[in-house]
């Protein structure tokens, strides 16, 4: 299963260190097992429900996410005296909605709604239980933790801050697109 995450996701190479690699590749491999996905699932499955016929998928939305804080991060690191870390943004990126997969199911219908582990607990909750039980360090689950609403007014990593606009700005950007906005 590794491989066709990698193959669909190849951005999980910009993870620098190959241990911490190897853990965010099998955090991803339990939530997709967890919520009885495949890879290939996330190609076609909504990135948010609170889009109505969301046009972009999960996986576009987890790349754009990590993309866009690469970008960020090596504009950042090449104007300021104060360094990003790689490994911590592009890990947290990877995995902000790995929660996700879980949270998600499908209907008798093959819809994709709330699970009933989605109606107890948002995916950051989640993200961070699947980050934790798979030796993510806490940096990253701190990014995983803080990326959504549940971040707002607490503090946040230089690295989480990032990963925060990055994952807005794709999807208001997106509901702007659509005139959601």
């Amino acid at each position: 299963m590794k491989e066709r995450i990698l193959k669909l996701f190849p951005e999980i190479n910009w993870v620098q260190d190959p241990v911490l690699k190897e853990k965010v590749l099998a955090t991803l491999e339990e939530a997709l097992k967890m919520g009885g996905w495949e890879p290939e699932d996330m190609e076609k499955m909504p990135f948010t429900l609170l889009i109505p016929d969301c046009p972009a998928s999960l996986l576009t939305h987890f790349r754009g996410v990590v993309r866009m804080s690469k970008a960020a991060m090596e504009e950042f690191n090449s104007l300021y005296d104060y360094k990003l870390d790689n490994d911590t943004l592009i890990a947290g990126a990877i995995l902000h909605d790995v929660g996700k997969l879980v949270e998600y199911t499908r209907d008798e219908n093959g819809k994709v709604v709330k699970s009933a582990t989605g109606k107890d607990l948002r995916h950051p909750f989640s993200g961070v239980g699947l980050a934790m039980k798979n030796d993510i360090p806490t940096p990253i689950c701190h990014c995983i933790a803080v990326h959504a609403g549940e971040g707002d007014g607490k503090h946040r990593s230089p690295e989480a801050v990032v990963i925060n606009k990055a994952d807005f700005l794709n999807f208001e950007t997106l509901k702007s697109f659509l005139g959601l906005i």
